[in-house]
């Protein structure tokens, strides 16, 4: 599919913006597409941008229509992008499908350099595709990890074993969840001991290659870890904020979620990394997929028009700036990855933010994703749960349904790319 980039560097979008219209002025209408809760809070971003253009000698007027797309449903929701958003929020591992569409337009090397100068190698990393960057990143907390009761695991360091939070949930009759029938949880977890994917991509986008090392001995300890707790009578599939009612200790549970289990939980709320598991003798953090949201330019509504895609870059990168960062944190506690932003003592004070840096040490960078990943750990997880593999045979069924599963990814190869809508 043909794409369509922005057709000027940095410095001549900024030129088109406030040189040549400096003394006139004109209407430059942009539609911006994001998340229907937030409408409210980003119209008001609208205007501070609209301010800052001013401020910086812009005389332009700008109208900025708002639809309602999410960042996990915009490529499947926009279904032609010819009339689509010049502005959009979308979910890290939607790259790949976007890409090829043709709705995003690469970035400059100065504005590239931008991306990189001012966010962390998280943010930077995420707005890369096939080595080029095609957004603007503004969060980098798009995962999760271990939320839990104090008033029953009362030791910190406890909650940092999953050993230690099943034995002290069979104890007391409680229940442990931790979603790991789906592959954004089940699969992240096979990533545990190092086992992994790689994908290389053709110039239209389509995947070229994809390895897979999960039948190895790396993946073979990570599925046993995976065994381990779904033997234990703690473990539920299920996940739900912890009240005395429901019985749950607590859930390895998405940064989406923390306002419902502070809610539920009050003064004994408490996080903590993914916890370790130990495996013939080796401990490892349980694997975790780590994304963020970002910002996209769609260059090809606003095709031949050259001061509409000026200004939607300029939109995109204000959006995705240091103060804008540090608003949405105030308004809905959305960690930044802009450096400075992320930095700032009333970022760092967060005990979720703590927990978060902690987590990005070892967390699994969700960028492009194959496509089939979605599906085949979920069958292997069922495997794991259904009795197919035996406990007792020198884990030959286990190495087997490892082995299938390993091939159906490695199988996405020269295949549309298809992310998962669960987030």
């Amino acid at each position: 599919m043909k794409k369509l980039f922005a057709l000027a560097t940095c410095s001549l979008l900024v030129v088109g913006l406030t040189g040549c219209n400096k003394n006139k002025g004109e209407t430059i209408d942009l539609v911006y597409s994001g998340t229907a809760s937030d409408k409210d809070f980003n119209t008001q971003l609208f205007e501070d941008f609209k301010a800052a253009r001013k401020a910086a000698g812009d005389n332009n007027t700008y109208n900025i229509e708002y639809i309602e797309h999410g960042p996990d449903k915009v490529d499947s929701e926009i279904q032609d992008w010819t009339t689509g958003p010049d502005v959009f929020e979308f979910a890290s591992d939607k790259i790949t499908d976007l890409y090829t569409k043709g709705a995003l337009s690469k970035l400059s090397s100065t504005q590239s350099k931008w991306v990189k100068d001012n966010n962390s190698t998280l943010g930077a990393n995420l707005a890369k595709f096939n080595k080029e960057t095609y957004a603007y990143p503004y969060t980098g907390d798009n995962t999760y990890y271990f939320q839990y009761d104090k008033s029953i695991i009362t030791n910190p360091e406890d909650a940092k074993s999953v050993e230690k939070i099943l034995d002290i949930a069979e104890k007391g009759g409680y229940k442990f969840g931790y979603n790991l029938k789906e592959a954004f949880w089940g699969g992240a977890a096979m990533f545990t001991f190092g086992a992994d994917y790689s994908m290389t991509f053709d110039a239209d986008g389509s995947v070229k290659t994809v390895e897979a090392d999960f039948d190895g001995a790396n993946g073979l300890k990570a599925a046993k870890g995976i065994q381990k707790i779904i033997k234990s009578t703690a473990w539920s599939n299920d996940m739900a904020a912890p009240t005395p009612e429901n019985k749950f200790i607590g859930c390895i549970a998405g940064t989406w979620d923390i306002a419902s289990y502070k809610s539920a939980l009050g003064d004994n709320y408490a996080c903590a990394p993914m916890p370790t598991v130990t495996v013939d003798g080796e401990t490892k953090n349980l694997g975790a997929f780590l994304g963020g949201k970002l910002l996209g330019v769609n260059s090809t509504r606003s095709s031949g028009n050259e001061t509409r895609t000026a200004a939607a870059h300029e939109l995109a990168k204000f959006l995705s700036g240091k103060e804008c960062q540090l608003k949405r944190f105030e308004h809905g506690k959305i960690t930044p990855c802009n450096k400075e932003a992320a930095n700032d003592p009333t970022v760092l004070a967060d005990e979720n933010v703590k927990v978060l840096i902690e987590h990005a040490a070892y967390a699994h960078e969700q960028t492009a994703v194959p496509g089939t990943f979605w599906s085949a750990p979920a069958t292997f997880v069922t495997s794991l749960t259904d009795g197919t593999v035996k406990d007792n045979d020198n884990d030959t069924t286990l190495k087997a349904a490892l082995t299938t599963m390993n091939n159906a990814i490695k199988s996405a190869a020269n295949k549309e790319d298809k992310t998962d809508d669960n987030k």
